[in-house]
């Protein structure tokens, strides 16, 4: 009888030591886990030092009478592996638009040109704020760099 009952202690005991170990895991899981969240968002912003998007040409889409859409030509650097979007902001010498969309996303060293509808009237400069689609989350990660352009109408 006496055989038994140190069998059941072993198994027991062996039963804690894992589910100490266990508990160990998890308890120093949680702030590596932390680690790894933050220094994957920190390498995604560095994609935003290698991307350059520059407007080279602006210029009145003349089917519009308004004076409110606007042809613009885009061109992107060669660095960067990634498609990338730009947003755009007009300028006037008093006021500025709302930001919109470039509607076509640009690889490296691509130039293209899109429409792009705003509500201000005789623009005379754009701002180039570039951005990156997060591979997780799918969503847009705007970069905090821009570059400005400033044409005749």
């Amino acid at each position: 009888m006496k055989r038994e009952k140190k069998g059941l202690s072993t198994v027991v005991t062996t039963l804690i030591i894992v589910l100490l170990v266990l508990a160990a895991i998890g308890i120093i899981w949680s702030p590596i886990r932390q680690l790894l969240t933050q220094s994957s968002s920190s390498l995604d912003q560095t994609k935003c030092l290698d991307l350059e998007i520059r407007a080279t040409r602006v210029i009145l889409d003349p089917s519009d009478v308004t004076n409110q859409t606007y042809n613009v030509t885009l061109r992107r650097g060669s660095t960067g592996n990634f498609d990338a979007g730009a947003k755009l902001i007009f300028y006037t010498d008093t006021a500025n638009s709302q930001t919109e969309s470039f509607s076509q996303l640009l690889s490296s060293l691509d130039v293209r040109t899109a429409s792009v509808s705003t509500n201000l009237a005789n623009a005379n400069k754009v701002e180039v704020i570039p951005y990156f689609i997060d591979e997780n989350s799918g969503q847009d990660v705007t970069c905090p760099t821009s570059t400005t352009f400033e044409f005749r109408l």
